[in-house]
């Protein structure tokens, strides 16, 4: 008997390669009908990436497909997506042996093979110039955490010699707090002077903070407060300088959105003037094409990053299953008989998504609808899970106002609370259904 309907595989992409990439070398596989030495190894240099891509146009290679490993691929990823390549980011995951056997030359044909019959999915990579943004976005951001590590540092210093300015000010980095701690390093010690540094907005009055101000002065933590008051400086004109790069940036991309928007709320920012922010959030509408900000808990940083990461264009998304998917925050599907499997799922790191879930926390307080939604939340579900929801319900948000190009309509705590009562009503009358009883409005 012969098998009737038997589904076999396809070739998709007919001329590919597969390229295992390393920290030294790559190595490249071709069609082996189409010359008789079709694994080779090509150095990093960039005199050999250059070769290496005038190769697979002489073999007539239209796709690549190579693994993610490090930051190792970014040179050559360039290089071939310069030329014309259709080159596919693929996740090492995807491209694990059956067979123990394991090798560079084994894995790059496995990777053609793969590549060969449609089994690899690229992964999603803006355009050129949003990754150029991105870059100096990430950069800023390392030096914002950099700093809030030598803040760290310098609150160590003063409470080790029983400085307590922290339990009486808010910010020890604020317009009252430097002046103090420069005065300190300058050599000052009579805590009524320091005091005399505070601004009208301080809530402590200035007798409150003398006392505060009184301390043992060990000339080691004086050594240390020193150092990292200049470390928190020299950060503070480093971010500066990278606002400066990505405003730049920004007026290299193409505008989508000439209209100026004005925001419909406030927008706070720590190391940016009012003014700056102001700049920063027309420059993101122009790109963007909506105004992002106009979502609840959604800042102008997070805005920053959100354009940076994604860009204006989500088309190589489907759906906004697909987007949520990528992110990390769509429900797991991890199922298997009906059963959900045990362990956890694997971890995604993803800024965009870490972006959404620091606005979702924020939420918390939010009179809008999605901070009504995420209250109810947190009434049935852990702190977690009910961020990741809500960074779920403003990744949808997002993707549809990108996609459709449609702004953002507030919707009301009113309009929440009118759903749920009719949620709530509809669940009473299906349970008065099952006890074969009927609901009757009162009065």
């Amino acid at each position: 008997m012969t098998r009737k309907n038997q589904k076999r595989f396809e070739i998709v992409h007919p001329n590919c390669t597969g390229i295992d990439v390393g920290g030294g070398e790559h190595w490249v596989a071709v069609d082996p009908e189409k010359c008789d030495d079709p694994v080779r190894k090509f150095s990093t240099f960039t005199d050999d990436l250059i070769a290496l891509a005038k190769w697979l146009e002489s073999m007539d290679v239209k796709v690549v497909a190579m693994e993610a490993t490090g930051v190792y691929w970014i040179p050559l990823f360039e290089v071939l997506d310069a030329r014309g390549l259709d080159v596919y980011l693929v996740n090492s995951r995807a491209t694990r042996q059956t067979s123990g056997r394991k090798s560079d030359v084994l894995d790059c044909q496995w990777i053609r093979q793969l590549m060969t019959y449609g089994l690899l999915s690229g992964a999603f990579r803006p355009a050129d110039q949003i990754c150029s943004l991105r870059s100096l976005v990430r950069q800023r951001l390392n030096k914002v955490r950099d700093q809030a590590k030598t803040i760290n540092r310098m609150q160590k210093s003063l409470t080790q010699m029983n400085i307590q300015l922290a339990n009486v000010i808010s910010d020890i980095t604020g317009v009252t707090g430097l002046k103090i701690l420069r005065a300190i390093v300058q050599g000052e010690r009579d805590p009524e002077k320091l005091a005399a540094f505070r601004d009208g907005r301080i809530k402590a009055d200035q007798v409150t903070i003398a006392r505060s101000l009184h301390g043992n002065w060990r000339a080691e933590h004086l050594h240390a407060l020193s150092q990292e008051l200049a470390c928190h400086d020299f950060l503070e004109k480093q971010i500066a300088e990278c606002d400066q790069a990505i405003a730049q940036a920004l007026e290299r991309l193409p505008v989508l959105e000439q209209k100026t928007a004005t925001p419909s709320k406030s927008l706070r920012s720590p190391h940016r003037t009012n003014d700056e922010q102001l700049i920063l959030h027309r420059a993101l509408n122009k790109i963007m094409g909506v105004d992002l900000t106009a979502i609840p808990t959604l800042g102008v940083d997070t805005a920053l990053v959100l354009a940076s990461e994604l860009g204006p264009d989500l088309s190589k998304f489907p759906s906004s299953q697909h987007f949520c998917s990528w992110l990390g925050l769509a429900p797991p599907t991890r199922i298997s008989g009906g059963k959900p499997l045990p362990g956890k799922a694997p971890k995604i790191i993803n800024r965009a998504a870490q972006a959404l879930k620091q606005a979702a926390s924020n939420a918390r307080q939010d009179k809008s609808f999605i901070g009504a939604s995420h209250r109810a939340r947190l009434t049935r579900m852990d702190t977690s899970c009910a961020i990741k929801a809500t960074a779920h319900q403003l990744a949808r948000l997002i993707y549809a106002m990108l996609t459709k190009g449609q702004p953002y309509v507030e919707k009301g705590i009113e309009t929440f609370e009118e759903k749920s009562r009719d949620r709530q009503l509809r669940a009473l009358e299906r349970k008065a259904r099952k006890l074969g009883m009927q609901l009757v409005k009162a009065g």
